[in-house]
């Protein structure tokens, strides 16, 4: 990981040529983080728009929404979206909730690859053995990446009956606010498991030291998923594809300019401190993919079942994903 200062796949599916159809409209729920960054390019690239056009759906009109607090599998449940970005692991436990009934859940594609990295104060705090009392663990969510690769870290130490073995040092609280308290030393925070940019601001601090990261627990994963109701991908074929395709192109702009994908980023994220040439670095971070291919969803699944939090265990990438999803190479 890219240690600086900052506060703050598969080739893509044929579509046949089809008559023209009447102006569509397609509301996709997202954040802006670098996480979720070919969705920023394909959104001010008007991406999804075009790749819709060279499949027939004319006049499409994109809503792009901020999924708020409840956050964007609330949003489909809803009603209030089609789309939504959503982590592997929250997607896999709403998909099984609603298996087979109109809620049902698929999803199209992956986003990004990205490392939490657990980064603590005390020198002390070399493994996850070394954690003792009144030493306190930040996710943002019980049920988060992070939280549920802290699990997956305690079973690989010390099996899989002792998966939760590190829940009791686990605090909930927002990215922002678990480095704050890190990096001053103010709070009961002692370690904070997130990922960049907030990461890569606190290893930039010589009090602050690297643990692990998700990728020494799992390997390369996806850090987040484009879901949508399984009924709207069966309605809405060439859009679904659309959505697919864009992010590929978004992939590969990503990939061949990067400085310009900072600049957009950077234009896209108006309350957030960034200089370009650091968001560049952090996108060109070597440990950072941005593929639609997905990666790891399959081992978290095996996880979640074994813990039981899941009653079964998908057979493959093509049993999750919609039809314009299914082509994608990876697990």
């Amino acid at each position: 990981m890219r240690r600086g200062s900052i506060m703050w796949g598969a080739a893509a599916l044929a579509a046949a040529v089809v008559s023209p159809v009447s102006a569509a409209e397609l509301r996709l729920a997202r954040t802006v983080e670098l996480a979720q960054l070919p969705l920023v390019v394909a959104e001010r690239q008007h991406l999804i728009e075009k790749a819709a056009a060279a499949r027939g759906v004319d006049g499409l009109v994109v809503h792009w929404l901020d999924p708020g607090r409840a956050g964007g599998l609330a949003q489909l449940a809803a009603g209030k979206a089609d789309l939504a970005v959503a982590e592997p692991g929250a997607f896999l436990a709403a998909r099984e909730r609603a298996a087979g009934t109109p809620a049902a859940l698929a999803a199209l594609a992956a986003v990004s690859r990205a490392p939490y990295v657990l980064v603590a104060r005390d020198p002390g705090l070399r493994t996850i053995r070394d954690f003792r009392d009144g030493d306190r663990i930040a996710v943002p969510g019980k049920s988060s990446g992070p939280a549920l690769m802290l699990e997956m870290a305690a079973s690989r130490e010390w099996g899989i009956g002792e998966f939760a073995r590190l829940d009791r040092f686990v605090v909930v609280r927002s990215d922002p606010e678990a480095a704050f308290q890190l990096r001053s030393g103010q709070g009961e925070v002692t370690a904070h498991f997130s990922r960049s940019p907030y990461s890569d601001d606190e290893l930039a601090n010589p009090a602050l030291h690297r643990v692990m990261d998700s990728f020494d627990i799992a390997g390369p994963h996806s850090a987040a998923l484009v879901v949508a109701p399984a009924a709207w991908c069966a309605a809405n074929p060439a859009l679904a594809a659309a959505v697919v395709a864009a992010l590929q192109q978004a992939d590969r702009f990503i990939a061949d300019q990067r400085g310009a994908a900072a600049e957009l980023f950077a234009a896209a994220a108006k309350d957030q401190v960034a200089v370009v040439e650091d968001l560049s670095d952090m996108i060109g971070d070597p440990d950072v993919a941005y593929s639609a291919a997905p990666a790891g969803v399959l081992g978290l699944a095996d996880f979640l079942a074994a813990t039981g939090r899941l009653a079964g265990k998908p057979g493959g990438w093509a049993e999750l994903a919609c039809a314009a999803g299914r082509e994608l190479a990876g697990n």
